[in-house]
Parts: C-alpha cells; sequence; structure tokens
C-alpha cells in the first residue's frame, strides 16, 4: 500500500532514463591555469602599486597636487567655498569642528587677506583649501591629510605657481600662489605660529 506505482511499472527504468536523457552532464571542473601574460602582468603591477604608494609622499607630488588643486578652483568662473568670512578664528573653528586641526590662520599677510575656506579632493587625499586674496594676487593653504615627506619643509615651483610645504599641527600645509612674496609671507605667519 505505501509502495509507489513507479516502483511497480515494468517500465519505470526506461522513462526515468529518456526523462534524464535529456539533461547534460555537469562538465568536470577544469584546474584555472594560470597563462603566462597574466603571470607577467601581476608581476609588474605589484612594483608598480609599490611605486606609486611610495611616490605620493614626495615632496614633488605633494606640491604638483597643491598647484593643480590651487589652479582647479582659482580657474573657475566663481570661486566656491562653504565658509566666506575674513576672520581667521570662524575658519580655524570650522575646520576643527570638521576635525581638520591648524595652527591659528593669519588674518592678512603681504598683499592677501583671507577670505573663505572649502575642502578639496586631491588626486589621493582630501584636502582643507583655506583662500587667500587681494591687491591681484591668490593663494591658497591647504591643510593636506595623507602622507607626506617634506622633512623639515619644502620650497620649489610648479609650473608658473610658487609652492612652499611645511608641518603644522601635525599636518602637512601647503601654501600656493604666483607670487613669491605672499607665499612666503603665508609660510613665515605659520612658521611663527607653530614655534
Amino acid at each position: 500500500m505505501g509502495q509507489s506505482r513507479l516502483a511497480d511499472d515494468p517500465t519505470a527504468p526506461d522513462r526515468v532514463e529518456r526523462m534524464t536523457a535529456d539533461v547534460p552532464d555537469a562538465a568536470p571542473r577544469q584546474r584555472r591555469r594560470w597563462r603566462p601574460r597574466t603571470v607577467v602582468l601581476a608581476t609588474l603591477a605589484v612594483p608598480l602599486i609599490c611605486a606609486l604608494l611610495w611616490a605620493r609622499g614626495l615632496p614633488a607630488f605633494v606640491a604638483w597636487e597643491a598647484a593643480h588643486d590651487h589652479e582647479t578652483c582659482f580657474g573657475r568662473a566663481r570661486l566656491r567655498a562653504r565658509v566666506w568670512s575674513s576672520d581667521p578664528a570662524e575658519i580655524r573653528a570650522w575646520l576643527e569642528s570638521r576635525g581638520t586641526p591648524v595652527q591659528p590662520l593669519p588674518a592678512r599677510r603681504g598683499g592677501v587677506e583671507i577670505v573663505g575656506v572649502r575642502y578639496c579632493a586631491l588626486t589621493d587625499r582630501i584636502a582643507a583649501h583655506v583662500y587667500y586674496g587681494g591687491q591681484g594676487s591668490l593663494v591658497s593653504v591647504l591643510v593636506m591629510s595623507g602622507p607626506a615627506r617634506i622633512g623639515e619643509g619644502w620650497a620649489g615651483k610648479v609650473g608658473r605657481w610658487q609652492v612652499r610645504l611645511l608641518r603644522s599641527a601635525g599636518r602637512t600645509v601647503a601654501i600656493v600662489g604666483e607670487v613669491a612674496s605672499d607665499v612666503d609671507a603665508i609660510a613665515h605667519a605659520f612658521a611663527q605660529t607653530a614655534a
């Protein structure tokens, strides 16, 4: 009584065989073999990635990032800022409320004064970008995240931009502008407040 009709039917094995004949067998698993080209590419990729990670901390690369951001931000038809203010304490408080420690910012140095701030995404890091402007001169102060091997500081040119890199409040600070005296004046103000 509990047996199925299929078990009693002498043609049942034939029917099961016919029903399963159309189902393809699962292909046997093949071992994945590395092709020589894949091995070569993997072998080249590892040192390349290591070299890029190492190079990102070089002063020349950090200076290029800062100069590029300065040119991008000031090259727009309309300068963008999250906070517009000539009060350096207000800008510093805004940065610190977002987790970016910074030394006291100078209100005015050389021919420029503080006007605003925002965060900018650079090639491989984020920077707090403080804007200075006046008398036809524009200066950027970028408080950068991420590593930079600048030692006691670095000074040089990237294209037409003067760039100074220094340490302040445990961060790398890049100061960028076209007029060397304005860039040096802001850098000197940071050096004084860090001492």
